[in-house]
């Protein structure tokens, strides 16, 4: 969902650094790319020494299970059906833009959509890839409507 996530304040750096986690600096901030170099799977790979933002984030699913609205059941379907579409349409676009390193899923869309606008006939190149598309605005939608925290400010989601 994010191209980076900022890091800082109580964070100490080089710790972070030592552990595996790649930061770069720009603009006087420091922040860490998105896929998350140290997230294997299911499972960040120094959950103990992860960074303040990553062990205080609560996307908008969560708050909804906290307070009672949605059922333990129901965010296992809901986290269940996002995977299996986060790992339909992840592979196909990146077969289908063939990125030199990992990249986030907005990156993936920004580049697909750059891809098929320069196609010969960019209309027949969407309708070819159109399933793909129609997964893509499912996956945007559902991870924008169920997600996204939507007052987050350590993270910055690309449009």
């Amino acid at each position: 969902m994010y191209r980076t996530v900022e890091v800082g304040g109580d964070d100490r750096l080089e710790v972070l650094e030592t552990a595996g986690l790649l930061l770069s600096t720009r603009d006087e901030l420091t922040a860490f790319r998105q896929p998350c170099g140290v997230f294997n799977g299911c499972e960040c790979s120094i959950y103990a020494s992860r960074p303040a933002v990553c062990r205080e984030y609560r996307c908008l699913l969560l708050r909804r299970f906290e307070s009672g609205e949605v059922s333990r059941e129901e965010a296992r379907a809901l986290i269940a059906r996002t995977i299996e579409l986060r790992d339909r349409v992840r592979p196909a676009l990146t077969a289908l833009v063939s990125p030199e390193t990992p990249e986030s899923l907005s990156s993936l869309y920004r580049l697909t959509g750059a891809k098929l606008e320069a196609a010969p006939d960019p209309a027949a190149a969407r309708r070819e890839h159109a399933a793909l598309l129609l997964d893509v605005a499912a996956l945007r939608v559902l991870l924008s409507r169920e997600f996204e925290p939507r007052d987050s400010k350590s993270h910055q989601p690309e449009s």
